[in-house]
């Protein structure tokens, strides 16, 4: 079996009921898998999950767009409060990303051969894309530099943003501190690799337990920046993704029924978000804000997953396709938003009108999806392709 290249712009999953001749392991013991997938697999794609990167980036975006209309707009606001939910768009990314990093190693080799070419899927999937971005921000830097990093005072460490190694200050690239703790997560999924399949489950439940217990008893600020990412209660968004993709693979996960999978994707975001806004869950990182979002979000996959393997429901294609493009829109977002801006800030808004505030966060909104187009298709894809063909005369 082959890794997907691309984990963060095509999902793979396993359906082991359309072949039975592979012989591949399951990471689940014999009384936990379903009948019907033993063995066999069939590669293919969950689109909603697709879809949900989808609005995980959105969500990320206009928790960033609120930042930059107060920044430009004069006083009045057109944003409403409730959207600095968005920030937990990054929380989705990560339970994604646990749920990805299992359906697309369902049944591989645990060889040396395998992590490599597992680790080099992830290693060549961020940094060249990431690398070009951050090239862009050190270029604005070094024109402007009271335009880059203002809020810590304009202070970073430019080995480590290269490299993405946990550091003090966030890199230049500020979204990029998620990607820090992106490649912890590969780093463990690559050690379990290591081992058989059927080890996968119990190393993710001590692999928790000791994020819980190091979160519960020592605060994560205290820590030196490589502790801090090792013991960041981010790792348990990572594991719950896991968990549902493990969950996809067993008997349960036949039993899920679709009018219970339809009430949970209505009454999570219509109740749940509310309630973490209500509750100002978001308002740190800690093992509370962990717990309960990444749970919800863990559902919700899937939910949707279990829909769509029943060809019951997926979310609308447009999300798909902005799913797609979701990491260039990640990396680049802050950059048109900031240069859109300050252009508008030259317009000189007008207080106390609304209208232009709108009209501006329209035009920011449609700069960044229309950037993402641009981006994916220019930068994203060709390194892609770049990192296929490179795979396949290495590893294959």
């Amino acid at each position: 079996m082959q890794y997907s290249d691309e984990p963060l712009s095509a999902i793979d999953f396993v359906d082991r009921t359309k072949d039975k001749t592979s012989g591949f392991p399951s990471p689940l013991p014999s009384f936990f898998q379903r009948s019907d997938q033993r063995p066999g697999i069939h590669m293919n794609k969950w689109f909603s999950i697709q879809a949900l990167r989808g609005l995980a980036v959105l969500g990320v975006v206009l928790f960033h767009l609120m930042t930059i209309e107060k920044k430009y707009s004069g006083g009045d606001l057109f944003l409403p409060e409730f959207l600095t939910l968005g920030q937990s768009g990054v929380d989705l990314f990560f339970v994604i990303s646990g749920f990805v990093m299992v359906s697309i190693t369902q049944g591989r080799d645990n060889n040396s051969g395998g992590v490599s070419r597992f680790l080099w899927s992830r290693l060549s999937r961020i940094y060249p894309t990431y690398w070009v971005y951050l090239i862009l921000t050190a270029a604005v830097f070094f024109i402007k530099p009271d335009w880059v990093n203002s809020s810590q005072n304009h202070q970073t460490t430019f080995f480590s943003a290269i490299l993405l190694l946990p550091d003090y200050h966030r890199p230049f690239v500020m979204v990029a501190w998620s990607l820090i703790h992106e490649l912890w997560f590969y780093t463990m999924f690559a050690i379990f690799l290591k081992f058989n399949p059927r080890y996968l489950l119990p190393s993710l439940v001590v692999w928790g337990l000791i994020i819980t217990i190091a979160s519960t008893v020592t605060s994560t600020a205290n820590l030196s920046p490589g502790a801090r990412i090792v013991l960041h209660p981010y790792s348990l968004e990572f594991i719950i993704g896991a968990f549902a993709a493990i969950f996809t693979t067993s008997k349960y996960f036949d039993t899920l029924s679709i009018r219970l999978s339809f009430i949970s994707i209505v009454i999570i975001p219509m109740a749940g978000l509310p309630l973490i806004y209500a509750f100002n869950i978001l308002k740190n990182e800690g093992l509370m804000r962990v717990s309960i979002i990444g749970t919800l979000y863990g559902l919700l996959l899937t939910c949707l997953t279990a829909l769509e393997m029943k060809h019951k429901f997926c979310l609308p294609r447009f999300l798909q396709s902005i799913g797609d493009r979701s990491y260039t829109i990640y990396l680049s977002h802050i950059l048109v938003l900031a240069a859109v801006g300050r252009l508008w800030s030259i317009t000189k808004p007008i207080q106390n009108n609304l209208f232009d505030n709108m009209l501006a966060c329209l035009i920011m909104s449609a700069a960044v999806l229309a950037y993402g187009w641009l981006g994916y298709r220019l930068v994203e894809h060709p390194l892609l392709r770049i990192s296929h063909n490179l795979r396949s005369r290495w590893f294959e």
